[in-house]
């Protein structure tokens, strides 16, 4: 990510209505994960960026939560926020023992990473969650539509649901929700970005993250949170979207060797 989106990250986080509907999203998927688990909930971050999600679990009495992120200026601007759990590391080496949490976030964070380290980064996801944790995930979707936006965030590339339904199969979990996400925005969204493919020459790229109208700006929550209640709460998978958000679980391993005689 060019480290200048990160002022506008840490400002964005507050109130965009994008930001507001991932997080919105993400908080409703960390409350599946309560039910198996014993004592607080240990939630890590995996890519934390500049911390709003992780400052709203740490302020749940019941979530332990932990910080990652490689960028040390995102980590900065994370602390300002308060006194939070961090830790400057690459999301695609954990440096946390075996099972260590019961959930790991992973919001907009592989996309960032180049193709070939997606399976091992997804390993260790699931290395440092305990049997029946879960891996919760979000990442754009469809490389027809990378852009401006993503050259600015830093995206290698975008991804389709079946593709992300593999990688997360391939790393042994099991899938419990897997859909796209920001349907119902997605044909007036595709035409900005798909407008915006090239480069400007000469001009750093932009992120499409300038605060839109307040007005404009509730509706677009709502409208996400709508959608997050379909798909979290209930279930029911989109067929199209910007991103693609899944839940998976760390199964058990089955106990291998013979049965006794």
């Amino acid at each position: 990510m060019l480290e200048a989106e990160y002022a506008t990250m840490f400002a964005a986080e507050e109130g965009h209505w994008w930001y507001r509907g991932l997080h919105d999203q993400a908080r409703r998927a960390v409350g599946l994960c309560r039910e198996a688990a014993k004592g607080p909930l240990r939630v890590l971050d995996a890519g934390c960026g500049t911390g709003k999600v992780l400052d709203t679990l740490a302020r749940d009495g019941d979530v332990k939560a932990f910080g990652l992120d490689l960028s040390a200026t995102a980590l900065d601007l994370a602390r300002r926020r308060g006194p939070l759990a961090l830790t400057r590391a690459s999301a695609a080496a954990l440096p946390f023992a075996d099972a260590s949490f019961d959930a790991v976030l992973s919001l907009d964070v592989l996309a960032n990473l180049p193709p070939r380290l997606l399976p091992t980064a997804l390993a260790d996801c699931r290395r440092v969650l305990v049997p029946g944790g879960r891996l919760i995930c979000n990442i754009v979707a469809f490389q027809a539509l990378y852009s401006e936006h993503d050259r600015a965030v830093g995206v290698v590339r975008r991804y389709t649901r079946g593709q992300l339904a593999r990688l997360l199969a391939g790393a042994g979990f099991v899938t419990e929700r897997l859909t796209y996400a920001n349907t119902l925005l997605f044909p007036a969204a595709a035409l900005v970005r798909l407008a915006r493919r090239r480069p400007r020459p000469g001009q750093a790229p932009r992120s499409d993250l300038a605060p839109p109208p307040a007005a404009v700006n509730t509706v677009l929550a709502a409208v996400r949170r709508l959608e997050n209640i379909l798909t979290v709460d209930l279930g029911i998978p989109l067929p199209v979207g910007l991103s693609i958000f899944a839940v998976a679980r760390n199964p058990p391993q089955r106990k291998t060797g013979r049965a006794p005689r």
